[in-house]
């Protein structure tokens, strides 16, 4: 994954750059429309303008399946993703229909949703914890014993084989007993194979007395995971690490019509441009309690790295109406619609996490799913002008992507594996933005 920050700046430079460099492209975008001039000048103004514009986009991207019967349990992706996006508009008049100018308009955005969340849960209260991914006859765990809470003394055993996919076999036979109430240990091992490993860890503590025992094993097919004794210095943590970016573009051409009472309507029509990446990592970890003071336990556990893609192209037709209040002031409504062909694109893999082991990924899963979107959206703004030209905006919208790919759990001869479904996104915004007539 990447920073969200560094990665945020970079694209911010390349729409920047590309505004200015050309005016190829097609586009839709719902920050743009959102931060476009509504010119206050007359109709025959032939003056080109660019214009820059920032702001906070709440977008309500379609949560992943509710139902995860993997590893994860059924931790969601979030519903809502919010964060900053840059807005790049410019005009080009074209010429002039009768006495009014006709504009190609290049209008281009980037949003930047990225997110993420960490929770633990604590194991107090259990004595015995047992996870498993993929494939679980790549390896044994043939003892795993603790004695009980109160119990001198204190002593754990851990044997753990793992069988792997290249043919490799590696075995780890642990033991540990503190015998007297100031006897303490906190040990662990691991070991490598061809494309797999295995863990094993124990902690006692004559004071207690208490002794836990924790062993897993894995490769490139699969891992399991397995803990007894007194847990409660241990936890699950769960981390999801949400990369979620959105480009907008769109290539419009327009004439504005002018009106009496200082009204301006301007219809709109041309291709538009929609990418919505998301980069969803999900990572559970066994964080192990040491029963001496300074000493860390490596984490075990599992991820999963998802990556769900989906591009929009179509056309769009606006319609922007323009009111001028004060010779500096005006009031601006914009009303937008169009369609789309959708392709939607879905990849995901696991990967053991052990010490100093790698093992490769596995339970690798790629699905394409294809089809037609329709797109929606209602905008504000209100525009005034410092200087003869210079546009200082405040704009709000409203858009509506009627489909937006999520992944759903489904049943299938006997298993439950992830898939391309669809829902639907709303977009709230708003944003400031400056306009230059040169």
């Amino acid at each position: 994954m990447r920073t969200p920050e560094a990665v945020l700046s970079q694209k911010l430079a390349v729409i920047a750059v590309a505004a200015l460099a050309s005016l190829s492209g097609t586009a839709y975008t719902a920050v743009a429309d959102d931060t476009k001039l509504q010119t206050t000048a007359p109709s025959g103004d032939t003056t080109p303008s660019l214009q820059i514009g920032t702001g906070i986009n709440w977008l309500s991207l379609p949560s992943w399946g509710s139902q995860r019967p993997d590893f994860f349990g059924s931790g969601d992706s979030r519903v809502v993703d919010d964060g900053l996006n840059l807005g790049v508009s410019l005009d080009l008049p074209l010429g002039q229909i009768g006495s009014q100018p006709f504009i190609l308009e290049w209008n281009g955005s980037i949003a930047d949703l990225s997110s993420n969340s960490t929770d633990a849960t604590s194991l107090a209260g259990r004595s015995s914890l047992n996870l498993s991914y993929g494939n679980s006859f790549n390896g044994s765990i043939n003892t795993l014993s603790a004695s009980p809470i109160g119990t001198l003394p204190a002593a754990a055993v851990a044997d753990v084989t793992v069988n792997d996919s290249a043919g490799g076999t590696v075995h780890i036979h642990s033991t540990a007993s503190s015998s007297d109430p100031t006897g303490r240990i906190t040990q662990f091992a691991s070991s490598n194979s061809i494309t797999g490993g295995v863990f094993t860890a124990l902690v006692t503590n004559g004071g207690t007395p208490s002794a836990a025992s924790y062993a897993a094993y894995g490769d490139n097919t699969g891992m399991t995971l397995a803990a007894t004794g007194d847990l409660s210095s241990s936890a699950i943590v769960d981390e999801r690490s949400e990369d979620a970016t959105v480009i907008d573009q769109e290539l419009l051409l327009g004439a504005p019509i002018d009106l009496q009472g200082g009204w301006t309507i301007t219809p709109k029509l041309g291709p538009m441009y929609r990418s919505i990446d998301r980069d969803v990592d999900f990572r559970r970890t066994l964080v192990i309690g040491a029963s001496i003071p300074g000493v860390a336990v490596p984490q075990i556990g599992v991820e999963q790295k998802d990556e769900l893609d989906a591009r929009y192209v179509g056309a769009l037709a606006e319609l922007g109406i323009a009111k001028t209040l004060q010779p500096d002031l005006s009031l601006s409504f914009d009303a937008r619609f169009g369609g789309a062909y959708l392709h939607s694109r879905y990849r995901t893999h696991y990967t053991a996490v052990l010490p100093g082991v790698s093992t490769g990924a596995f339970d690798f899963v790629s699905e394409t799913r294809n089809g037609a979107s329709l797109l929606a959206g209602i905008g504000a703004g209100l525009r005034y002008a410092p200087k003869e030209n210079l546009l200082v905006g405040l704009d709000a919208g409203v858009d509506y992507v009627n489909k937006v790919p999520t992944i759903n759990y489904v049943a299938n001869a006997g298993s439950v594996s992830p898939t391309i479904g669809m829902s639907h996104a709303i977009d709230y915004n708003i944003s400031v933005s400056v306009t230059w007539r040169f």
